[in-house]
């Protein structure tokens, strides 16, 4: 039963007029004028349970829960069992429940829905709220069952899709939720929301083209909408349009001062220019630009230091380079790649004592780290320590037997001690290797 159907029980109360314009009003969104309506009507007739749940209504739409609940309660003194005076406070105590925290409200809106339920098995408005009510909770599969049973029930049931594209969403079944944010924008075309959930969808099935445009019809209708900002930017990034992500970027940090994160988004943009510039377009000093830029967003941030370091060396600038590695190990000690980038230079520049240094750096941070005992295997031989030398070429064998590389080193090694018959065994046998 309804209000109207309450009116047409009461149509001899002089508050039934009143009734009927606050009724109006509430579909037209006028509830400060709707209050004042069923207000005048309960002033005539306090026993009349429509001008008590519109009131309720149109305090809801105000926010005003407290007073909301209040009038529903007094519509169900006069009508214990009136199934919308009763799913109506069930909808009241969920939203006091979102406000304030309070599981326990939403459990007594589901318990306010049971009774109703009990009473009137196929009433949708009660099957709806229970389920929203244990959506509130957490209990996605009971609720979506709910919505299911109601949308059976009721050809012309408002069957949420924006909580069903949420639910298959989280159950990453984003195609299916694609098709259910598609079916809530048909109704809410203009929500903001829903065309940030959409583009969200997008984004998990590679749809950036797409996600992009959704997350710029959702902006122009909120332009503070941080996320959309942020996603709108991590889209762009995919696609390689840096400055349009870098752009979303900033926007998103002009909303959010006091976050760090975006920042940090936006030197990982610098620093991907910068690898791309480094790697891909061999250019080298317009890398080191990008990681500049990387450095001022973030001082710390090792990776830019490390690719600055690599840009510098290609550029054969090498005590910058050095500079740039330093600092790498300055921030983290085990960073085994920078001491091998430096081993390398000093190698270069025939400081050898130097390089064996960085190398062995290399190796305590990564005792796997086979290049650089090579290194120092093939540096100590040239220095005359071949007994050392071949023992850096044997932990390289330990790791990679088959390295014909490191057998010949070893044979070289045992060459030069002397130990003419081992070394042939170990150059015969970097021979096979080499050549299967």
């Amino acid at each position: 039963m309804g209000i109207r159907d309450w009116i047409g029980g009461q149509d001899g109360s002089p508050a039934t007029p009143y009734c009927q314009k606050g009724e109006t009003q509430l579909v037209k969104e006028k509830y400060e004028a709707a209050v004042q309506t069923f207000n005048r009507g309960i002033e005539l007739d306090r026993s009349h349970p429509g001008c008590w749940v519109g009131m309720g209504k149109a305090f809801l739409g105000l926010g005003r829960y407290d007073r909301a609940d209040d009038c529903f309660i007094r519509a169900l003194d006069i009508d214990p069992e009136n199934p919308e005076a009763l799913t109506m406070r069930a909808s009241v105590l969920r939203l006091i429940a979102l406000q304030n925290q309070d599981p326990m409200r939403c459990l007594e809106a589901v318990e306010i829905c049971n009774k109703t339920l009990k009473i009137h098995p196929e009433y949708g408005p009660a099957l709806h709220e229970k389920g929203m009510a244990l959506w509130t909770l957490g209990k996605r599969d009971e609720a979506m069952s709910l919505f299911e049973q109601a949308k059976k029930i009721h050809a012309s049931y408002q069957y949420p899709w924006d909580l069903k594209g949420r639910y298959l969403f989280e159950k990453r079944q984003y195609h299916e939720a694609i098709e259910a944010y598609e079916e809530a924008l048909e109704k809410k075309p203009q929500d903001p929301d829903l065309l940030f959930s959409m583009g969200r969808a997008l984004m998990k099935i590679g749809g950036y083209h797409s996600a992009i445009q959704f997350f710029k019809k959702c902006l122009k209708i909120r332009p503070d909408y941080t996320a959309a900002w942020l996603l709108l930017g991590n889209s762009y990034k995919v696609l390689n349009q840096f400055d349009e992500a870098i752009d979303a970027y900033e926007e998103a940090m002009e909303l959010d001062p006091g976050s760090t994160k975006y920042r940090k988004y936006i030197a990982d943009v610098y620093l991907v220019m910068g690898k791309e510039a480094l790697y891909k377009e061999g250019k080298p000093q317009e890398a080191i630009e990008y990681f500049d830029k990387t450095i001022r967003m973030i001082a710390n941030h090792i990776t830019a230091w490390f690719s600055k370091g690599v840009a510098y060396k290609k550029l054969g600038a090498y005590r910058n380079a050095t500079a740039c590695f330093l600092k790498v190990v300055e921030m983290d000690p085990q960073n085994g790649h920078a001491y091998y980038e430096m081993g390398q230079i000093l190698e270069k520049t025939g400081n050898n004592e130097e390089a064996i240094r960085c190398y062995l750096e290399t190796i305590r941070c990564d005792p796997s780290h086979t290049d650089a005992m090579y290194k120092v295997g093939n540096l100590l031989m040239e220095g005359g320590d071949y007994k050392n030398a071949i023992a850096y070429f044997d932990r390289v064998l330990d790791k990679i037997p088959e390295s014909s590389v490191a057998w010949f080193a070893k044979g070289k090694a045992l060459q030069r001690r002397g130990q003419q018959k081992d070394a042939d065994r170990c150059f015969e046998r970097a021979s096979k290797l080499a050549t299967r």
